[in-house]
């Protein structure tokens, strides 16, 4: 169990992107947090923001201005070393396209990120499985992508991230290339994590499917949170 508290903020964070001579602010002057134990949703239509706020939050993009405070580490402060450093001790992934490799199996996608963490035999094996059988898939261990369905991919995906047992799982549309059934199982796996593992889940998605499930709603719209609201009720606009 991990200690409750903010796992990530942001303060003020903005970024803008020039082509030629035209620049074109795509976030403006945004906060955010997310905390332990919490479903943390990014809610808003296509070209919003959400998914450039997501990059900057999980330190995969730098912001023009504004501030990042991961687990207690300003992202600003650190090297392109110490960044990929913090995402492996700290963070997980699960994108829209999976992202899984076309030759291995599910129990080999799931190893990989822990023998990049250093973490190997037996107690790899563990995680790995533990992780497959969390998600459902303990009877599919030695499948490829091509022999699951796409909600299997996805929940391999989750896998990957959840066996490294990360502070911050991040999520980029984890459901828009799914159908109800399974997109609504993927939504309860992430509030699952969030609350068994005391995870800070932060979820991007127009998917609407999501907003009953997310602890906290951040919706946005043309580059700024236009309401923020907790299990339904509202906080700010």
């Amino acid at each position: 169990m991990k200690a409750a508290g903010t796992s990530l903020s942001a303060s003020r964070i903005a970024k803008s992107y020039v082509v030629g001579t035209v620049v074109t602010q795509v976030l403006a002057e945004v906060d955010f947090t997310a905390e332990p134990h919490a479903l943390t949703l990014i809610s808003g239509p296509s070209g919003c923001g959400k998914s450039t706020l997501l990059a900057i939050l999980s330190g995969l993009l730098q912001p023009d201005s504004g501030e990042v405070l991961s687990m207690g580490t300003r992202l600003s402060k650190c090297s392109s070393a110490q960044l990929d450093g913090h995402r492996r001790a700290h963070t997980g992934f699960v994108f829209q396209g999976f992202n899984l490799f076309p030759a291995l199996t599910a129990l080999e996608q799931v190893l990989l990120p822990l023998q990049y963490l250093g973490v190997t035999g037996g107690k790899a094996q563990d995680q790995a499985r533990a992780a497959l059988n969390e998600v459902g898939l303990d009877h599919r261990l030695h499948h490829r992508p091509a022999h699951l369905s796409g909600g299997e991919q996805q929940r391999v995906a989750i896998a990957r991230a959840l066996a490294k047992r990360p502070q911050l799982l991040f999520a980029d549309e984890p459901t828009s290339a799914l159908d109800r059934r399974n997109g609504a199982a993927v939504i309860a796996l992430l509030h699952g994590i969030a609350r068994k593992h005391g995870t800070a889940v932060v979820c991007v998605s127009h998917d609407q499917r999501l907003i009953d499930h997310a602890d906290l709603l951040y919706r946005m719209e043309d580059g700024r949170i236009s309401d923020t609201s907790s299990r339904g009720r509202r906080l700010s606009s």
